[in-house]
């Protein structure tokens, strides 16, 4: 997809700053910067702009999303979010963009949406680290939402497994994972977030649909 406008929440996180390292060929990646208040915002390093953000302001989404084909959420959500957190970003950012442009919105997906047998996520199993419960739950709660037919417009959420490596090495590779009703055997899965980010890139470039469960 050249010429590819991309709008990167989250982009001075691990994942979203890994992406501007590893760009979709011909793509161009604005860095979304959430400064309250302010009217301009320093380059993020790797990007080619910048687009300020307030996603209590649904003017400044517009503004921040005109003329964007792709959004990436990366942002990590943090401390007792609701259990629709997700998914209430997922339909800010829709309802802010441009009524003309078929926008996708690229999910970086959590472990804690992961389906295990009888039924159960991820987030439910005894060894889901209890500090990150909440956004586990949400993330269950948001790909339930899309897989569903919850959302109309294009979506892609890609689910690292449980060992997402921040300081892992950058191997270059990874392997894209269709997802199941028991993806049990992928939670003994690794990956570093340099790896990941090559799979959001193919992902943007290629024009992903749909769930995949990415590890190397």
């Amino acid at each position: 997809m050249s010429g590819t406008n991309v709008l990167v929440l989250g982009a001075t996180g691990r994942t979203g700053a890994a992406l501007l390292r590893h760009r979709p060929p011909g793509a161009r990646l604005y860095a979304g910067a959430r400064r309250r208040g302010a009217k301009t915002a320093p380059v993020q390093r790797g990007a080619d702009g910048v687009r300020l953000i307030d996603l209590d302001d649904p003017s400044t989404m517009r503004r921040s999303l005109a003329g964007i084909d792709v959004v990436v959420n990366a942002i990590r959500l943090r401390e007792d979010i609701a259990a629709t957190a997700l998914i209430d970003l997922h339909e800010l950012i829709r309802r802010a963009s441009d009524e003309d442009v078929d926008l996708r919105i690229v999910h970086v997906g959590g472990a804690g949406s992961l389906h295990l047998t009888g039924g159960l996520r991820f987030w439910q199993h005894p060894c889901f680290p209890a500090a990150t419960l909440p956004r586990g739950i949400a993330h269950a709660e948001l790909r339930d939402h899309l897989e569903t037919g919850g959302c109309a417009a294009p979506w892609t959420y890609l689910v690292p497994p449980p060992d997402y490596l921040p300081d892992g090495p950058c191997t270059g590779d990874y392997k894209r994972l269709a997802p199941s009703d028991d993806e049990t055997p992928f939670l003994t899965g690794r990956i570093s977030y340099e790896d990941f980010s090559l799979a959001v890139a193919d992902a943007i470039g290629n024009g992903w649909s749909g769930t995949h469960l990415i590890r190397t």
